[in-house]
């Protein structure tokens, strides 16, 4: 083999090695810029989700503290109600009105997969009473004995009913759970319940006080003999922790 057959060989094995180097070169670059990429992305996303969590907290925290004043402001405006009311108990010889309310923890449901029905840690608890039960400031249902136990029935369960009244004209009713609603019913026939009627406790039963709200009418339909109304309550009860019972 003469030497510019050699040579020539030696720059096509040259050239073959060089092309397959770069070809690697460009491989190891390609995926050292898409890790790079990668990293650029996650770092970018956990900004951003950084960025909207901490806004939606400053949003929540706002609107919490418009609540607590609103709250601050119903609690002075319900004081002066209740002491100018009770100046005029005294006046005509009869007792103070003052209602009466614990705190109480909710300990576990009875049954799973019914989240209508809870045991409650009741210190004090009377098993011949029927209590009215509060969440966030609505009623939520009533408690009464099981087993010498304190059970709380929330106001969607079958069992739970107690007195109401609704609308303006204080249409009475007796309120029953319903799945997630509340059925009105024994509404008299001569009444003119309607749509977004508020609902509230009449006091009538001695288990609410009188004016506690409990929910707004969604749907009204007449019986052979009295009208039925659907309300939507506005507790909202998912995972409950504590409840107030009136005592």
């Amino acid at each position: 083999m003469n030497n510019k057959l050699k040579f020539f060989l030696i720059i096509i094995l040259l050239a073959v090695i060089s092309i397959n180097y770069a070809n690697g070169l460009r491989g190891l670059a390609g995926d050292i810029s898409s890790f790079f990429i990668n990293i650029h992305i996650s770092v970018k996303e956990g900004f951003n989700n950084a960025v909207d969590e901490h806004f939606a907290q400053r949003e929540k925290i706002r609107k919490l503290k418009e609540e607590n004043t609103e709250l601050l402001e119903l609690a002075q405006i319900s004081s002066a109600y209740a002491a100018k009311f009770n100046s005029m108990l005294k006046e005509t010889n009869l007792s103070e009105y003052k209602v009466k309310t614990k705190l109480v923890r909710a300990l576990s449901y009875v049954n799973l997969g019914d989240y209508n029905k809870v045991w409650l840690d009741f210190e004090g608890f009377d098993e011949n009473k029927i209590y009215g039960l509060m969440y966030q400031g609505y009623s939520a249902g009533i408690v009464t004995s099981s087993k010498g136990r304190a059970l709380a029935l929330l106001q969607q369960d079958p069992k739970s009913s107690f007195s109401v009244y609704m609308g303006d004209e204080k249409i009475k009713g007796i309120a029953f759970g319903s799945g997630d609603k509340i059925e009105v019913r024994y509404i008299p026939l001569w009444s003119e319940p309607k749509e977004n009627d508020e609902v509230v406790a009449s006091g009538l039963d001695n288990i609410f006080f009188e004016g506690l709200k409990v929910g707004k009418i969604v749907i009204v339909y007449k019986n052979e003999s009295y009208f039925t109304a659907i309300v939507e309550p506005y507790a909202a009860v998912e995972v409950p922790a504590f409840f107030h019972v009136i005592l």
